[in-house]
């Protein structure tokens, strides 16, 4: 895949030295209100979509001048424009939240992110592969790698991140180059909490199971390369 980085669109690179993305299985009844009218929902399988939570690390020096910070996003996977390309998945952001205040003003202008608020408490264990999230109202999660010796691969990926502002809906195209590893084995995750961050999704209903979980090597710089959202509809 050839990141088009020379295509004349606004873009920035951001460096991550973490990050860990879990997929989860929801019903599709229960994701549909987290979405606007115009944004439908990918199955997994009849009644069953996915929901998606990545943590982020990312290194000191973004946007030039930040120092290292944390990222945490929920969103609900969507059906993809395939106009665009063909993504490994598209994403409607429902919730970001941050450690770093800048870092969110920054989302909101530029990318149109619905910003949930700053965080309070992160902790993150690169040598057991698990984070712990909170913010003044409580914990978010507790997420962590369920798969011994992860067998890292020098990769690419495509992605399309959807969000909306008053009643438009816009769409940023996002490339990752990282050493990553990728799984659908069983076992214990970590924990989603009923917390705000998760829109009117009440987990406990929920109750998501895992689907899949991409974890990049830690200490590893990998690079995304987020473009400029356009309005979509």
């Amino acid at each position: 895949m050839v990141i088009p980085v020379d295509s004349g669109k606004d873009y920035l690179t951001w460096g991550f030295d973490f990050a860990l993305s879990t997929f989860y299985e929801v019903e599709t009844s229960l994701v549909e209100p987290l979405l606007p009218p115009r944004l439908t929902a990918m199955e997994a399988a009849p009644g069953v979509s996915l929901i998606m939570v990545t943590c982020f690390n990312f290194a000191e020096g973004s946007l030039g001048t930040l120092p290292e910070f944390q990222e945490l996003i929920f969103g609900v996977v969507v059906s993809p424009d395939l106009s665009r390309g063909v993504p490994k998945f598209a994403t409607y952001v429902v919730s970001l939240a941050s450690s770093s205040q800048e870092h969110l003003d920054h989302s909101k202008e530029y990318y149109k992110l619905p910003i949930f608020g700053q965080l309070s408490k992160v902790g993150i264990s690169r040598e057991e592969l698990a984070v712990e999230y909170e913010d003044s109202r409580g914990e978010i999660l507790t997420m962590n790698n369920c798969v011994p010796n992860p067998a890292y691969k020098k990769g690419e990926s495509y992605f399309q991140v959807y969000t909306s502002e008053d009643s438009s809906i816009y769409v940023g195209d996002v490339y990752v180059k990282a050493r990553m590893f990728e799984h659908q084995e069983p076992g214990d995750v970590g924990k989603l909490f009923n917390h705000p961050f998760f829109g009117d999704l009440d987990i406990e209903e929920a109750d998501p199971t895992v689907y899949l979980q991409i974890i990049n090597e830690p200490r590893k710089i990998g690079e995304q390369y987020y473009f400029k959202p356009e309005k979509y509809a």
